[in-house]
């Protein structure tokens, strides 16, 4: 059976014709997007040091005026997250491949990627706004910024499940008790209604005189452009998560595209994804501690992380005889797990996950989760990827301090 079309109505189709994309439309996403991107600048800003990097807060009092509706906060120490304009513009940001982690002795920076920045720079606005449209479909997860999931992993599909479930015409808060509401922080998040916003896809109307509230929304509206995108793109979602005719999530957005482009002309090009680093013939150093035991461990990049996993345990006098787990973020910001072998579901195993081929970089932290019962975290850092010269044919200690702890 064919996948129907969505129907589109002859007023939606004239709205996809004749919408125009700047600063300003269909919302101010760009504008506040190319602001982000200028206070990062060619120096870059800093970021926490904990597995989530998000923006320092000492820097995020400045970042707000330079939004377009900054938020007058009465939190004595507002966190990323108390501005959902921000914690939604990071989650593009760094879905977005744009920018990149750096680690120096004593900070942790966000940079820009030269070479996608460029190519950011090459695009048009129309372009810019469904590059990031397609990161927020493709990798927009809540884990970015530190946040759970909600009912759906990926926080777009979220968004497009409250829009038409809860947004037929809008959601009006004023008359609503404050417990009625403070569902939307969690699903689908501050952050992501603040993107909806930012997409254009809904407005908000506020109250400065509720005291309860420091974002307070008091209505929640959908566009035309809303529901004319959304409505679009719901059979593409019913690709994405009942593998219709087995396309792959780019084959899926790529024939978005190109039904898109019948209304829109201008949208031509997608935004350029970072390389993969080629490592051969690497060592990587890994500084493996548990409490304030810790042991260094050479081991070449040509070996994959069961065998890695092996060593960790030997050099801690641990016994093989547990399920485990490695737990690092991506290139993108997004949480990923390699597990053993006998574990069931659709994660890789270790023993397919070469170094090498892995992303990773100087100052990069993994978690070691051994034996799920009594939960041994042994945490990993990357000191030094260096040149093998055939040094090491397999993992070696080559540096220990402490008496690791009985493991039973």
């Amino acid at each position: 059976m064919k996948n129907k079309k969505p129907r589109l109505t002859p007023s939606q189709i004239q709205c996809l014709q004749q919408q125009t994309f700047n600063d300003n439309e269909p919302g101010i996403l760009l504008k506040d997007f190319s602001s982000l991107l200028d206070f990062i600048g060619a120096d870059g800003i800093p970021v926490s040091g904990k597995k989530n990097h998000l923006i320092a807060i000492k820097l995020l009092p400045a970042l707000n005026q330079l939004m377009s509706h900054p938020l007058e906060l009465k939190l004595k120490r507002p966190q990323q997250k108390s501005f959902p304009h921000i914690n939604g513009l990071y989650l593009l940001l760094r879905a977005s491949g744009l920018t990149q982690i750096a680690f120096a002795k004593k900070e942790v920076k966000l940079i820009l990627d030269n070479k996608v920045f460029t190519d950011w720079l090459s695009l048009n606005p129309t372009e810019r706004y469904f590059a990031l449209l397609h990161t927020w479909r493709l990798r927009g997860t809540n884990d970015i910024v530190g946040e759970r999931a909600s009912s759906h992993e990926n926080s777009f599909y979220s968004c497009q499940s409250f829009f038409q479930s809860d947004l037929n015409n809008s959601l009006i808060f004023k008359e609503k008790k404050f417990s009625e509401m403070s569902y939307l922080r969690y699903d689908p998040g501050f952050h992501n209604i603040a993107l909806m916003e930012l997409f254009g896809f809904i407005r908000t109307e506020q109250d400065a005189a509720l005291s309860v509230e420091n974002w307070p929304i008091v209505n929640i509206i959908p566009t035309i452009w809303g529901h004319t995108l959304l409505n679009n793109f719901s059979k593409y979602n019913s690709a994405f998560y009942k593998q219709i005719k087995n396309q792959s999530a780019d084959e899926i957005i790529a024939s978005w595209r190109s039904e898109l482009k019948t209304y829109i002309p201008a949208l031509e090009k997608d935004l350029k994804q970072p390389e993969s680093e080629k490592r051969p013939d690497s060592l990587y150093i890994f500084k493996v501690a548990l409490g304030p035991v810790y042991r260094k461990i050479a081991a070449p990049g040509f070996i994959d992380l069961d065998e890695l996993a092996n060593s960790i345990l030997s050099a801690f006098k641990f016994d093989n005889d547990h399920l485990y787990a490695f737990i690092y973020k991506n290139r993108y910001g997004i949480t990923e797990r390699a597990v053993h072998s006998y574990m069931e579901g659709n994660e890789p195993y270790a023993s397919d996950c070469i170094i090498n081929e892995l992303p990773l970089h100087k100052g990069m932290e993994l978690t070691f989760h051994f034996d799920f019962g009594d939960d041994w975290l042994f945490q990993l850092v990357v000191e030094s990827i260096e040149s093998n010269d055939a040094r090491y044919s397999k993992p070696k200690v080559i540096e220990q301090k402490g008496i690791p702890p009985e493991q039973y």
